[in-house]
């Protein structure tokens, strides 16, 4: 097979001459001479025993069965240039960083981390988490960060990838031992709110059409899993984002009160570096969060195996 072939190294130049249409322009992006050139398309045109190219005052035209054979030229060595870099990664660790806030991390992200690595052992994801609300007070360098509204950063992409649904959440006992059988119930029972998400209860209540004239009851939690654990211990009923507690309305820890009335947030963002394309790691990563914030999307029909017991 090898001695049916043409000199490789004037098959990469070729490639450049047809691509650029100039010999100039193909010594420049080869760092060879215009001489270098001009030999190595001779070589090829001897190879083959006819011209590959038409000369003209502004460049070089490629003849049709040059161009022909150009296709399949270039579809070889971009086989070849990719074949190379996985050859070059085979055995490497591939490092991903990524920073999200701890209940992103803990509740949504590890849970199903572990399939991904199974999947791409090759790559390593480093996990960091912060407390912070302000983005400009993140110093840590990242690959990827999931926020809880879009981001903007020069040389970064930034995309929603997953529904930010609230909804009521209580625990089977609190349930037992509270009367809740319509919306307006909540405001006689201990409300567990959220620092950061002050506005949740009083919007909610407004949407399922409740007016608040007074303080409402209840106690405040600094970071959302301390509300999700208050709310599971029978502490109150807590206002949670559907995605972060799909496990636990599963195996019935807590169960969403009112499912006919939800607020939805901005959603989920995640901001990734935009040399994403040209680095596989973690544009295999990016894809795997994007397909993972699909299978997480809100759907208003689903139902869980607890029932609320207010509604019997």
């Amino acid at each position: 097979m090898s001695s049916s072939l043409p000199p490789l190294k004037a098959l990469k130049v070729f490639e450049a001459a047809v691509r650029t249409r100039s010999l100039t322009l193909a010594a420049h992006e080869l760092f060879i001479t215009h001489s270098a050139v001009s030999q190595q398309i001779k070589s090829l045109e001897e190879y083959f025993e006819q011209p590959l190219f038409l000369r003209q005052s502004r460049g070089v035209e490629p003849t049709e069965a040059a161009l022909a054979f150009y296709a399949e030229v270039k579809a070889s060595l971009d086989r070849i240039a990719l074949a190379a870099e996985q050859l070059s990664l085979a055995g490497k660790s591939r490092v991903v960083r990524l920073i999200a806030a701890p209940s992103v991390a803990m509740r949504w992200l590890i849970p199903r981390l572990s399939q991904f690595q199974i999947d791409n052992p090759r790559i390593e994801v480093r996990v960091t988490t912060t407390m912070s609300e302000y983005f400009e007070d993140v110093k840590d360098p990242f690959d990827v960060i999931l926020w809880r509204s879009p981001l903007e950063r020069s040389r970064y992409e930034c995309v929603r990838f997953l529904d930010d649904v609230s909804v009521p959440l209580a625990s089977p006992h609190f349930l037992e031992t509270h009367k809740i059988t319509v919306p307006r119930d909540l405001v006689e029972v201990p409300l567990i709110h959220l620092s950061s998400r002050s506005a949740a209860w009083s919007q909610w209540l407004g949407k399922a059409g409740v007016a608040v004239r007074r303080k409402m009851p209840g106690t405040v939690y600094e970071h959302f899993f301390l509300s999700l654990q208050a709310a599971a211990t029978d502490l109150g009923v807590a206002m949670g984002t559907l995605a972060l507690v799909d496990d636990d309305l599963a195996h019935g820890r807590l169960i969403q009160l009112f499912p006919e009335v939800v607020l939805h947030g901005e959603g989920f963002h995640m901001m990734y570096r935009s040399s994403a394309e040209t680095n596989p790691a973690l544009k295999t990563f990016i894809m795997w969060l994007k397909q993972m914030g699909q299978a997480s999307a809100f759907d208003a029909q689903r139902t869980w195996p607890a029932d609320f017991p207010g509604e019997h």
